[in-house]
């Protein structure tokens, strides 16, 4: 019973919003995403704490700041994904302004598939959904099932409307092995909390635990790394930059070369969140594993 009426309450706050022109759509996302940062505080001290640990030197007050910001940005994506319906081609090339496509097309022009990486900022989902479509692409995107089918099953016909294909992450691996290998495209955001037993690698100075998965399918298959981010500008469209993870002198063993492409995919994430810090999902527990004894500690070059 419960499943069904979050069901209903989704579907109906969806329908309600794609029958708004998109300005309208936005400035209620930032008055709801208001209304939760001080009426209803959820994982606000979280968001807090970690944005003091990241960013010592800034001051309580653009702390405050950049968090509101953060649930700005988070209740934004949602309200765009539950509008993502209305858009068409026309609408995708105003909202999503390319900057270097080109990086994504040499990476693709070699033949060898590829992975193409982001993180939880921006609207990480229209990133998926709209710029496949505008190169005349199809990604098969690695994603965490919802908690509630029917909801999972409503967001994934949005996120499949152009084209793309989406697996489970966790019954996936056959499936993007193949892709790969057939100079397909996986689309994967690997910026959360991996299990205590992954890598640790410092992200804003502390050591957190990091899934190994896109570096590991690039070194399987050959494959290059490409990350990117759609960066929300001030007239509320975005901005989206590619970066292509360098897989030179990555080491001699293969031991080697997984821990410093984990690690350099880690700090093309931070150099983008430490730019726009609001844009970025403070209010995921990043750091919820500590390192212990039998824990791989990857450290920059210049720290080792």
């Amino acid at each position: 019973m419960k499943s069904t009426l979050e069901y209903l309450l989704f579907l109906g706050i969806s329908r309600v919003l794609q029958f708004l022109p998109l300005g309208l759509v936005r400035m209620l996302a930032r008055a709801f995403a208001g209304m939760v940062y001080f009426l209803i505080p959820i994982r606000k001290k979280l968001t807090l704490s970690q944005l003091r640990r990241a960013f010592p030197d800034r001051s309580d007050a653009e702390i405050n700041r950049l968090a509101r910001g953060s649930y700005v940005n988070l209740v934004t994506t949602i309200f765009e994904l539950m509008w993502t319906p209305r858009l068409d081609d026309v609408m995708l090339s105003r909202i999503l302004r390319l900057q270097n496509p080109d990086v994504l097309e040499d990476a693709r022009k070699r033949g060898l598939g590829l992975v193409l990486m982001s993180g939880h900022f921006g609207n990480w989902e229209w990133l998926n959904i709209g710029v496949p479509r505008l190169l005349g692409l199809s990604v098969v995107t690695v994603v965490h099932p919802l908690h509630n089918p029917a909801v999972d099953a409503l967001v994934e016909s949005w996120r499949t409307m152009f084209g793309n294909r989406v697996v489970p992450l966790g019954i996936s691996i056959r499936d993007i092995i193949r892709t790969l290998r057939t100079r397909g495209i996986v689309g994967m955001i690997a910026d959360q909390s991996g299990p205590s037993g992954a890598y640790y690698v410092r992200f804003f100075g502390r050591h957190a635990a990091t899934y190994e998965g896109p570096a590991t399918f690039a070194l399987r298959t050959g494959a290059p790394i490409v990350i990117g981010f759609a960066i929300r500008a001030a007239d509320g469209n975005y901005d989206v930059v590619f970066e292509e993870i360098s897989s030179r002198n990555l080491g001699e063993t293969e031991e080697q070369r997984l821990r410093e492409l984990t690690r350099r995919h880690v700090r093309a994430l931070e150099r983008m969140v430490a730019e726009h810090p609001a844009q970025w999902l403070w209010q995921h527990k990043r750091w919820k594993h500590a390192p212990h004894a039998d824990s791989v500690l990857i450290e920059d070059p210049e720290d080792a």
